[in-house]
């Protein structure tokens, strides 16, 4: 009787997963590749496919998922090395984006100073711009030189440059970018102008390095709350594995987990908002 009634959830379920969830799945799937190709081909600029990543990443759950639960037999460490699987990806694309627009910042006082050296030579602002792209590397490269491909292509130079500013994410590229529409709707002096925009470049990374400078132990204080507890968990493991495995093993224990878990998560995010100041 329990076998039959378990049979027909099991059908039940099976069914209603295919009557009804399949257009949220295809909503889920279209919703990931566009966030894939945001960042990855859009930003990043690598030549993956949006839909051979998010197969790699649907795959790497599911790996992870078998073999967690085939080593621990373990339906609640399966589902949470499943849930670590589906988030890295996430993580290391954003940890990727956001060296990158640090690059970017980085060389962008350069940029600035090339641009400005090739418009006090006699070149056009767009000439110096391809003087930068034939000077540079990394990915400052990469992105004016989409710029210009886009503008060689029929598209007006400042519809390029808030096109390149969307697709960048910096304040900084947008403030400069701005600045050059700005200039070349009202005229005067263009290599004046970037000598200035390098400059209030310059200072806005100093008042970013003072603050960096000032949060640091703020930011470490966040990153060792977070460490902590697993250091502990460790530890009281070493001395005492039968408790510990009771967290892992009994439902009251899990719940324990789940909710420290969404409280070191809550804080710990929490303090990094907190010294996220906004210049």
């Amino acid at each position: 009787m329990l076998l039959a009634l378990a049979s027909l959830a099991t059908f039940i379920s099976v069914y209603l997963l295919v009557r009804y969830g399949q257009e949220p799945a295809m909503r889920f799937r279209e919703r990931q590749e566009l966030g894939y190709d945001r960042v990855l081909r859009r930003q990043l600029m690598m030549e993956i496919e949006p839909r051979s990543a998010f197969n790699m990443a649907m795959s790497g759950v599911v790996v992870a998922v078998v073999f967690s639960f085939l080593l621990t037999f373990n339906l609640f460490v399966a589902v949470v090395c499943g849930a670590i699987a589906y988030f890295m990806p996430t993580v290391v694309v954003r940890h990727l984006e956001f060296k990158r627009r640090k690059q970017l910042e980085s060389q962008l006082i350069d940029g600035l100073t090339t641009i400005s050296a090739g418009v006090k030579a006699g070149l056009t602002l767009v000439q110096s711009m391809e003087m930068l792209v034939d000077n540079q590397t990394g990915p400052i490269k990469q992105e004016f030189s989409q710029l210009l491909r886009e503008y060689q292509m029929g598209r007006d130079l400042n519809q390029a440059m808030q096109s390149a500013a969307n697709r960048i994410g910096s304040p900084l590229y947008r403030l400069t970018f701005t600045a050059i529409e700005m200039h070349r709707l009202r005229g005067g002096d263009t290599g004046e102008s970037m000598d200035r925009l390098a400059e209030a470049v310059r200072e806005i990374k100093k008042l970013e390095g003072k603050l960096d400078a000032i949060t640091a132990q703020s930011r470490s204080q966040a990153s060792m709350m977070a460490v902590m507890p697993f250091v502990f968990m460790f530890i009281l493991y070493i001395i005492d594995p039968a408790g510990i495995q009771l967290l892992f093993t009994e439902t009251i224990g899990r719940v324990l987990l789940l909710i420290a878990g969404a409280l070191i998560l809550g804080a710990f995010l929490w303090i990094r908002k907190i010294m996220a100041v906004d210049i």
